[in-house]
């Protein structure tokens, strides 16, 4: 069996290492596994797997694989057509279609199904949702039923440790990218600052980004910030909590929470869906409401005053794990599912290249995709426009600079057609910018007025979250 993992980064992730994982054991049980991304090797995990040397999808020869596994709904239209015997498989972590918010990005917004995402999990292909709630919203909003696949921890890594002394600040552990609103991580702050008027509090928070760190700005209590820690790292970490707080607005599982069981540490959710697929209220956790920080402030409480229900709820964590979310059996089950496609699914069928260039159309123009090639253009054009602007501090204003600045602009302009792109936002900003160069030509201090523009720029930069900060393409 030759089998391909298709994702578009090797970035930290829990999606990511779910199928770093499985890939790697797969692997040492026999079977050949190769992966695909638009990106670089991963520096935080240990991939035995072969990482496909190109970054091109359209130099990959699928016809080597039996299976190709992808691991996001865009890459279903984006492989199709290029498939010619390989049975092409949805891996569906969460369901994307309430990933990519409209409107006011509200925690309605989010939860607010995605037609197109929808058309593509409506294709005849096979699907594989790693919990029961992301199986039961495929089968509710789309009709298409999904093939299970538990997941798994590796519990030689994520053990239990002795437990965090007692102590007078009280450290809460959070886990994610902070600048991801559906990651609810501003409602664990105004949890969290509700809590610090009662008692002294510490947010501990493990996170893969690195922008936009006046999100913790202004903050009455300590931050104890770890970036990019290491798999092996994580259970030192959550050891040294008091508890874990998952502030989500959805998950498709929600592995911290499952690793913290693993780890004797107590845990407070959300209701993300996904935590349904192990979560009990009361007996191995305790569930708040979604998007309400009051809520949320109220449980963490309960669990820092009351030992006896946190040490219930360590018991029920420890017994969750105890007998299941193991690799062996996780692989063992793919591969019983990959068997059943095998004898049972007919094929995609007759697969029009129109119709799924069009499906990739809808998904950028409603603001649910970047494409590879718009993403790497505006990093290309970006960095050119930082070397023009070195040279402009450093010698002044030229009129190769400039011609340089106009040329940027036309280009930044090219993308400015749909303002509803997710990375309309981005190429705004730089057009707008190599605008407001133009206008400054003729002044006397033009370089002194560009230092203050950057400084400005520096600075409202620091109190906004970036923009593209939800694609994950980059080398890392």
């Amino acid at each position: 069996m030759r089998l391909l993992f298709c994702l578009p980064t090797t970035a930290l992730s829990g999606g990511v290492k779910v199928i770093f994982e499985l890939a790697n054991h797969l692997g040492e049980d026999g079977t050949q596994v190769d992966v695909f991304s638009f990106a670089g090797a991963p520096t935080w995990f240990g991939l035995r797997a072969r990482l496909l040397d190109t970054r091109d999808l359209a130099t990959v020869d699928f016809d080597a694989y039996d299976f190709v596994v992808v691991s996001n709904a865009f890459f279903v239209p984006l492989v199709l057509p290029r498939v010619r015997r390989a049975v092409v498989i949805l891996l569906c972590q969460d369901y994307e279609s309430f990933h990519h918010a409209r409107g006011e990005r509200t925690y309605a917004d989010f939860t607010t199904p995605s037609p197109a995402f929808d058309d593509i999990y409506r294709l005849n292909i096979p699907l594989v949702a790693i919990s029961r709630p992301v199986a039961d919203l495929l089968k509710q909003h789309t009709g298409r039923s999904a093939y299970y696949l538990p997941m798994a921890i590796d519990q030689t890594i994520f053990r239990p440790l002795p437990r965090k002394a007692a102590s007078r600040r009280k450290r809460i552990l959070l886990v994610g990218n902070y600048l991801m609103p559906y990651k609810g991580m501003s409602d664990g702050l105004a949890a969290l600052r509700m809590l610090a008027a009662e008692m002294p509090v510490e947010l501990v928070i493990a996170t893969q980004e690195r922008r936009s760190r006046a999100f913790f700005d202004d903050l009455s209590f300590p931050v104890e910030l770890h970036f990019c820690p290491e798999e092996a790292a994580m259970p030192e970490i959550m050891a040294s909590c008091d508890v874990y707080c998952c502030t989500s607005w959805y998950e498709g599982l929600g592995l911290p929470a499952l690793e913290c069981f693993c780890c004797g540490v107590p845990v407070v959710s959300t209701r993300t869906y996904g935590v349904m697929d192990y979560g009990v209220d009361e007996e191995n956790l305790l569930l708040a409401r979604p998007n309400d920080p009051g809520d949320l402030c109220r449980q963490l409480r309960r669990v820092l005053q009351d030992t006896s229900l946190a040490d219930r709820l360590r018991d029920g964590g420890t017994r969750t794990v105890a007998s299941a979310y193991d690799w062996p059996t996780s692989v063992r089950r793919f591969k019983e599912i990959l068997g059943q496609i095998g004898h049972s699914y007919a094929g995609a069928g007759v697969v029009s290249a129109a119709a799924m260039e069009a499906l990739l159309a809808r998904l950028e123009q409603a603001g649910a995709l970047t494409p590879i090639e718009v993403f790497r253009r505006y990093e290309d054009l970006a960095a050119e426009l930082d070397v023009v602007i070195r040279g402009l501090l450093d010698e002044g204003p030229t009129v190769t600079a400039f011609e340089s600045v106009r040329r940027l602009r036309d280009e930044f302009r090219v993308y400015l057609e749909h303002e509803g792109t997710q990375y309309y936002s981005a190429f705004r900003a730089k057009y707008d910018f190599c605008g407001l160069l133009l206008s400054l030509r003729a002044s006397d201090r033009f370089v002194d007025y560009l230092s203050l523009v950057l400084e400005q720029s520096h600075e409202r930069a620091a109190h906004t979250p970036a923009t593209l900060s939800e694609i994950r393409y980059p080398v890392v």
